[in-house]
């Protein structure tokens, strides 16, 4: 399958499985599929191959069970990004985002340890909106010394500010190609 499969069937998985649940996004239930979280995967994985990425991180929650995955395709290692003081031991490097589609700021860490110099660090989850947190996690990987070089996610929703302060930010489909709200499944 080339990368351009790989999108193409990530997209049209997410676009099947995808639901609201009370007016709110349920990505969770992409995963509940072993086909879809399959496919899924892969295209997150072909939106981020011609970085060449030495490490693969995600962000708490769902960026733990889709980056270790994507980092497996790949046959790179990963690394975790936590929130709000979770215990982590080793030296950390922190930073506090800006304020986020709720209005929330959130305290991330990152193991220092777990970077190399110089090496290339892709970003993975499943949304992006304001962009808080990927422009927080690039500070962090610059804290440690490493480059942040894409972002990949599976709803793509950012601001045009956002995406002006992020290395290539790509999603496997945007919020407007989501089934509106008067569609939903309850």
């Amino acid at each position: 399958m080339t990368n351009h499969d790989a999108v193409d069937r990530g997209r049209a998985l997410v676009l099947e499985h995808f639901r609201w649940i009370d007016g709110a996004a349920d990505t969770w239930s992409m995963f509940r599929s072993s086909e879809a979280l399959a496919g899924i995967v892969a295209g997150l994985a072909a939106l981020v191959e011609d970085d060449r990425p030495d490490l693969v991180i995600g962000i708490e929650s769902r960026g733990f069970v889709l980056a270790p995955a994507v980092a497996l395709t790949l046959g790179v290692g990963f690394a975790p990004v936590r929130k709000d003081g979770a215990l982590f031991p080793g030296p950390l490097v922190e930073r506090t985002t800006d304020r986020d589609y709720r209005g929330n700021r959130r305290t991330l860490s990152a193991r220092r340890d777990l970077f190399a110099l110089g090496q290339r660090v892709v970003l993975v989850d499943d949304w992006i909106e304001t962009g808080s947190q990927a422009l927080a996690v690039a500070d962090l990987v610059a804290d440690a010394g490493a480059d942040l070089v894409g972002v990949a996610v599976v709803v793509d929703e950012a601001s045009r500010a956002a995406r002006a302060r992020l290395p290539m930010l790509r999603g496997l489909v945007t919020m407007d190609e989501l089934s509106p709200l008067d569609g939903r499944d309850d």
